[in-house]
């Protein structure tokens, strides 16, 4: 699987863990938030796409002095600093009263996401070869989405069930705290060059001279905008439109999950052993938007009545070549001395989608509806990334 050949199995087994908490802790608290229990459903609707918008752009604002202070100090102090945050983030929210305070708690989640990320994919990236990039890559992203439909999906259905929201977030906040202290238990440092702290506008001035970013940013920014469309609103699609149970949800989940785990680990395998990356960040796009499409456009009864539940795993699978192959890419644009501001380029794409996903999604449903409003914009923003695929140049190393 590249991690005993990369001579630092314990290092990345341990990211990838702490990466999954740590997602699963946040999208616990968008599933609570997002219901009607939580506040008297004081955040349901806009509420939720106003979280979910403070939470990447306070992420933006800070994603540079994180990755480039990565680079001076070292990733491990970062990282353990950014479950604590986050720990924090999720505890406060069970004790919060008031809508104005999850907005405020919002942007403290911003903060510990911008600390984590920039140096967990620093430190995989230090870890990696040109042999296992694609998989070591693979993994992390695999350990955000699970953590991504674990906490959103286990969430839902612990809620559908009947648990009190405040000891679902504060369960998130013993899960991160517990990673915290992991994290500087366990982990190793991996910083491999000191690096001058950057400014976020020499950041973006860096990103803009880059042609290989411009190029990536029509494909990176409309999937990530899927990703906030789907999270912030499944749950009132379940709610409004779907007489769903909560084993259907356990099942629709675990078949999703375990095809979308498959299709990372094959296909990033893959990619690294052909060296390239664009064939799978398109394969994988394609299956990505018929996915969400399914999910968002066709009625959920109708997966069992009229046969088509197994395109799900099918898609799952397909849509697991994206992200091995599209974290590799951006790895391999980077160089070793300044890899956490790169990694801070991969939070920026990540924070500008998940501002413009939730709004625009909220945006279509008020005027069309499922259908064709929220059905069109999946459609758009799909079509959108593909075309951008098609200007992406080939940067993997070639196989000797």
């Amino acid at each position: 699987m590249g991690l005993r050949k990369s001579g630092h199995a314990l290092t990345l087994i341990m990211l990838y863990l702490v990466t999954l908490i740590m997602r699963a802790a946040f999208y616990v608290t968008i599933a609570v938030i997002s219901s009607g229990v939580y506040m008297g459903g004081a955040l349901a609707g806009w509420g939720v796409a106003v979280v979910l918008a403070i939470y990447p752009i306070t992420e933006l604002s800070t994603v540079s002095f994180f990755g480039s202070y990565s680079d001076k100090i070292g990733r491990k102090p970062i990282l353990a600093a950014s479950l604590f945050i986050t720990a924090a983030a999720a505890f406060l929210f069970g004790i919060a009263t008031i809508e104005i305070l999850a907005f405020i708690l919002a942007g403290l989640f911003g903060i510990g996401a911008a600390s984590k990320v920039t140096t967990t994919l620093s430190m995989i990236a230090d870890c990696s070869t040109e042999e296992n990039r694609a998989r070591l890559m693979g993994y992390y992203d695999l350990s955000t989405l699970m953590g991504l439909a674990g906490g959103f999906g286990l969430g839902i259905i612990l809620l559908e069930l009947g648990l009190a929201p405040f000891l679902l977030l504060f369960a998130a906040a013993g899960a991160c705290a517990v990673s915290g202290i992991l994290t500087l238990l366990l982990i190793k440092e991996t910083r491999i060059v000191s690096h001058e702290e950057v400014s976020m506008m020499e950041l973006l001035r860096e990103v803009a001279g880059d042609k290989n970013v411009q190029k990536m940013l029509p494909v990176y920014i409309p999937i990530i905008s899927l990703y906030g469309l789907v999270i912030s609103k499944t749950k009132h699609i379940v709610e409004e439109y779907f007489d769903i149970t909560a084993m259907d949800l356990l099942i629709l989940f675990a078949m999703l999950g375990v095809s979308l785990v498959l299709g990372i680990i094959v296909m990033g395998h893959l990619s690294d052993h052909i060296r390239k990356r664009r064939p799978f960040i398109v394969f994988g796009l394609i299956g990505f938007g018929a996915l969400a499409y399914m999910l968002v456009g066709v009625p959920f009864d109708s997966f069992w009545i009229n046969g088509l539940w197994p395109l799900l795993p099918i898609l799952g699978f397909i849509s697991g070549a994206f992200p091995p192959a599209a974290m590799a890419y951006l790895t391999d644009i980077s160089s070793a001395e300044s890899r956490g501001s790169t990694m801070g380029v991969y939070s920026i794409f990540f924070g500008s989608g998940m501002i413009i996903g939730p709004l625009a999604s909220e945006f279509a449903y008020s005027v069309g509806g499922l259908f064709p409003g929220l059905a069109l914009l999946v459609i758009a923003l799909i079509g959108i990334a593909c075309i951008g695929t098609f200007f992406l140049e080939e940067v993997a190393p070639k196989v000797e």
